[in-house]
């Protein structure tokens, strides 16, 4: 397997991961709030209160990084943005930076289909991970606003939210996990439309080799369930699966009696997830009629739920 370049990202650099999909038009887009700052007052007692939970040599090793870019930069609120293109398995293809720097007050929109096209990569699923500079320097360590995902087709649009971050995930060295658990309780299985859901295994460590295997349970009303397996997601990949694909045709009469609507509950354990979750048309095409993250799709669903 490819793997990325020489350091993809520093460890001070806010990071996420996002899917584009084929035979859409996908579209990434960010806006700089005109109060963006590099530094200031707010930020360092936020900083300084951080610290003081810490040990003197790990806040040293976390915020240096930091503040060496910072200075380099001679402390510019302005961003600047590079792509790394993955497959869904996780695999490096290619990079991009995106040549501009970007004031506070500035905004950007990167047409990702024409990206790819540009790279000389194959039209089909990909995965773009979005990295940025330097972000709020507080306890969050993210980025000032948040990126928009946009995914259109020639009937309908698409869109999620969510920010980037620069907090370790899935590092061992730095971070131990728990697990993941994920609920989605807008689930639907009719005759018009199938739910799905994304989830990526992501990570802070461009040399992560984890694959996650998650399972998960989906209820109806009455407190009957069905059991599946999610499958095993690579390590800086991801995986969609329906309801159809986790539970099987079947999943149609389970929640007939119920409007078709139910209650995923998804975990794996050891490992921090993303998780997406997509409305599809239940027909050959399976157009994305809504997408959101970590949450249901429900402002995109108003619609479909008064159907």
């Amino acid at each position: 397997m490819s793997r990325f370049p020489a350091t993809p990202w520093k460890p001070h650099e806010p990071r996420f991961i996002l899917p584009t999909f084929e035979g859409l038009e996908c579209r990434l887009g960010f806006s700089i709030p005109i109060w963006h700052k590099a530094i200031d007052a707010k930020y360092l007692r936020s900083l300084v209160a951080g610290s003081l939970k810490k040990n003197l040599w790990e806040a040293v090793k976390d915020l240096g990084p930091e503040f060496a870019s910072l200075l380099r930069s001679g402390f510019s609120s302005n961003l600047r943005f590079k792509l790394h293109v993955l497959s869904r398995d996780g695999e490096y293809l290619a990079s991009r930076e995106i040549p501009s720097t970007h004031k506070p007050g500035a905004s950007f929109e990167i047409d990702l289909t024409r990206l790819i096209a540009e790279l000389g990569l194959a039209p089909r699923d990909y995965l773009i991970v979005a990295v940025m500079s330097h972000g709020r320097m507080d306890a969050y360590r993210s980025s000032p606003g948040s990126f928009s995902m946009t995914y259109v087709d020639q009937d309908n649009v698409a869109i999620y939210r969510t920010g980037a971050f620069a907090r370790p995930l899935n590092e061992g060295r730095l971070k131990s996990h728990v697990g993941f658990t994920g609920i989605n309780p807008k689930i639907l299985a009719t005759e018009d439309f199938v739910s799905s859901l994304m989830l990526l295994n992501h990570s802070s460590d461009p040399d992560y080799a984890h694959a996650a295997r998650p399972s998960s349970i989906l209820i109806r009303e009455d407190g009957e369930q069905l059991k599946g397996d999610f499958g095993e997601i690579p390590p800086l990949g991801a995986r969609e699966m329906s309801v159809v694909d986790l539970f099987g045709s079947g999943v149609f009469d389970f929640l007939k009696p119920f409007g078709g609507r139910g209650t995923t509950v998804t975990t794996c354990v050891g490992v921090t997830l993303a998780s997406l979750h997509l409305q599809r048309s239940n027909d050959n095409r399976r157009t994305i009629l809504g997408i959101e993250h970590s949450r249901p799709a429900h402002m995109n669903l108003m619609g479909i739920m008064q159907h």
